[in-house]
């Protein structure tokens, strides 16, 4: 049935074409992955292997070549079949009561392939693929890329072609400001990467070149982090790097172990961390201060999730499905239909459990945070094939329950979405999915979509069966920014019956892999049509930017989002804490050993004094572990060192307006240095009134 036009949310996309492990060459080394049957653990990466890649992704080949080549492919194919390549034969028995499975609308063509897509906060869509309709005696030119606006709320576009570079293959992420960080891309016919970064302005639908990175990178990915930087990792070069607040890049010499050309799953942990979870074996910890240190190693499961997806669900909690190619139920190289939850609220290492089945193995497909907080999986297909398999295509969306941990099957596309196929949510609670082909096994099946699909969620619709849209809640007034932790207001005629209020980041999406995608629920209480709620607990739940702020009313409709920004936490995360000496707390050499004791030391910018102040549980940390008070000695004198972060009085601070920094279990002492010399301890003291300046303390 035809639905309202609107706008669309971030679904994931296949992670690329290589297979990795964590640990990969030096930079400008190529991995790839060999093309059997994928078991736990990792695989050698080879020339051969990189050449594969490189010819599946067709680098070097004007795009009006591969739309020609495909589209006379698929015309054969139709004529030899009577079935057109990719297209849906029949539509699921669900689609009569889009109150129970939703609804997808028509194929919409787009003058790009979906490769690429980011939802801007004025609720466009961003979306590139690579290079145009060049004259064939230009190419191989990779000098510029084919980019266009989408606006949902009307289905127009605008063409805004970088000239430059080619950003396929290139990594990306929301800006605090809500503008798109692009790192990397393609350079020439022999797939290497480019240093270049760029800066696409949402406001202004115009690009501006930022500082080029240290190392080239191809399938790189970016993370959001805490105090406002954009962590850059993988893609050729094994050392990480960070694109800071004022622009500038510096290497994270402390992190080297994940270079692979293949989209790393990142995310940001609620300790203003960042976790690397997949799609191989082992994961980390990283605490991206200074030159980085990784904190944490350990494995996420026994599968090879490549072609998989992630979804950062609530806070610390991420579902991680499908993917890999491996024997299940008795039948051999399908991929997983199992999913599992990684949470990241404890601990340096992430706790790993399982969760509910998707009614069938998928690769290649994309995973999507709802309005709603649930989790929709569109696309893919159920075999192990390396990047396209029209003949296993999964048509019909599924909906993960966070509450259950249950897969329910929903409504059925009209079109394969596979390898380079992208889905988001949009402000309007639809979701855009789109895109799809661009690789030679793609081209020989004449498969390319150049184009996109609406799907509608049950929670636009009545349940009455009448297929009419449901009322929906409003938000009527919200502030134009909150802060961390901090209390808010907004308004809504419905508040009384609204049961959530949450935040959504906006979609970063390519390759099943959503650079940033997060639902944050917020703490509220409601009083008239007054919503009185608290912002996001730390900078590592919710990065600041531009967010999505949406209330679910008890029928499970959601709203039109509103945008709102989340500023970076009014104690800033990751920086120095100074007493009125001038000196600083410190780790000596970084050391992450329990029982190392603390100093103060002249200020710098190095991770030893990179604090991280947590007020949801009270905790001050460095590098991932806590200041701690041995045996909860609590006594005058007692040295403070590090250890591990355990719920423990031992680890529980209070801050007075005075300066001061004391236990909460004996608030007659306070964090006191030995002297204001560098090296000086750490200790508790008496508190002096007023007090001393050894005990005041600022950030």
């Amino acid at each position: 049935m035809r639905l309202r036009r609107a706008l669309v949310a971030s679904c994931l996309l296949s992670a690329s074409f290589l297979v990795a492990t964590a640990n990969t060459p030096a930079a400008g080394a190529h991995a790839g992955h060999p093309h059997t049957h994928e078991h736990a653990g990792a695989h050698a990466h080879g020339a051969e292997d990189d050449a594969e890649h490189r010819a599946q992704d067709l680098v070097g080949v004007p795009l009006h070549e591969i739309e020609k080549s495909t589209a006379d492919n698929a015309a054969r194919i139709a004529r030899q079949t009577g079935r057109q390549p990719g297209k849906a034969q029949s539509k699921v028995q669900a689609d009569a009561d889009p109150g129970v499975s939703g609804a997808w609308s028509a194929v919409l063509p787009t003058e790009v392939v979906p490769v690429f897509t980011a939802v801007l906060p004025n609720g466009k869509v961003l979306i590139w693929d690579s290079v145009g309709d060049n004259p064939t005696e230009s190419y191989p030119d990779h000098s510029f890329t084919r980019v266009m606006v989408w606006n949902p709320a009307d289905d127009s576009h605008r063409r805004v072609d970088l000239q430059g570079a080619n950003l396929f293959c290139a990594g990306f992420a929301h800006l605090p400001n809500g503008n798109i960080l692009i790192a990397g891309g393609n350079a020439n016919a022999a797939m290497d990467g480019i240093v270049r970064t760029y800066v696409f302005n949402w406001q202004t639908e115009t690009f501006t070149r930022g500082q080029d990175m240290a190392g080239a990178r191809w399938y790189p990915s970016v993370a959001e982090t805490a105090n406002g930087e954009e962590v850059i990792i993988g893609g050729g070069p094994t050392t990480a790097e960070v694109y800071q607040a004022n622009g500038a890049i510096r290497s994270l010499t402390g992190f080297t172990r994940y270079g692979a050309r293949v989209y790393p799953f990142l995310v940001s942990r609620p300790d203003t961390q960042l976790a690397l979870i997949g799609p191989t074996n082992p994961g980390y910890t990283i605490n991206t201060a200074g030159t980085a240190a990784i904190t944490g190693t350990a494995d996420r499961d026994t599968i090879n999730r490549q072609y998989g997806s992630f979804v950062t669900y609530d806070v610390g909690k991420t579902l991680v499905v499908g993917g890999g190619a491996l024997t299940e139920g008795g039948v051999a190289n399908v991929p997983t239909k199992t999913a599992v939850v990684v949470d990241t609220n404890a601990g340096l290492n992430p706790t790993v459990a399982a969760t509910g089945s998707m009614s069938t193995g998928r690769r290649q497909h994309n995973a999507t945070v709802l309005a709603d907080g649930s989790v929709l999986v569109t696309g893919g297909y159920n075999s192990g094939a390396g990047l396209v398999d029209l003949a296993k295509a999964v048509y019909a969306a599924e909906r993960w329950d966070p509450v259950t941990g249950q897969w329910t099957a929903l409504a059925g596309a009209d079109r394969a979405r596979q390898y380079h196929s992208t889905a988001a949510l949009l402000p309007d609670g639809r979701v855009l999915t789109g895109g799809g082909g661009i690789c030679s096994d793609c081209q020989k099946v004449g498969y390319l979509e150049k184009n996109i699909e609406y799907y509608s969620p049950p929670y636009l619709f009545k349940k009455d069966g009448s297929g009419q849209l449901a009322a929906r809640p409003v938000i009527s007034a919200a502030p134009a920014a909150i802060g961390i932790n901090l209390p808010f207001t907004m308004t809504s005629p419905q508040a009384a019956n609204i049961r959530k209020v949450a935040l959504i980041s906006y979609a970063d999406v390519t390759h099943s892999v959503d650079q940033g995608q997060r639902y944050i629920p917020l703490r509220f209480t409601v009083s008239g049509t007054t919503l009185n709620v608290t912002g996001p607990q730390t900078g590592g739940v919710a990065p600041p930017g531009q967010y999505m702020l949406v209330v679910t009313d008890n029928a499970g409709v959601p709203s039109v989002a509103r945008n709102i920004g989340v500023n970076k936490g009014y104690m800033p995360v990751m920086s120095p804490m100074k007493n009125s000496t001038g000196r600083c707390l410190d780790l000596p050499a970084s050391n992450l050993a329990p029982r190392t004791y603390v100093q103060t030391y002249n200020c710098n910018t190095s991770k030893a004094q990179a604090i991280t102040r947590l007020l949801y549980d009270s905790s001050i940390r460095i590098l991932g572990n806590c200041l701690d008070i041995p045996n909860q000695s609590f006594v005058n004198g007692t040295r403070i060192w590090m250890w591990g972060c355990n719920t423990s009085v031992a680890q529980d601070w209070e801050y007075r307006i005075d300066g001061t920094i004391r236990p909460i279990r004996n608030t007659a002492l306070c964090l006191t240095a030995a002297s204001s010399a560098n090296s000086a301890q750490i200790k508790l003291a008496t508190c002096s009134a007023p007090p001393a300046a050894l005990q005041k303390w600022t950030w």
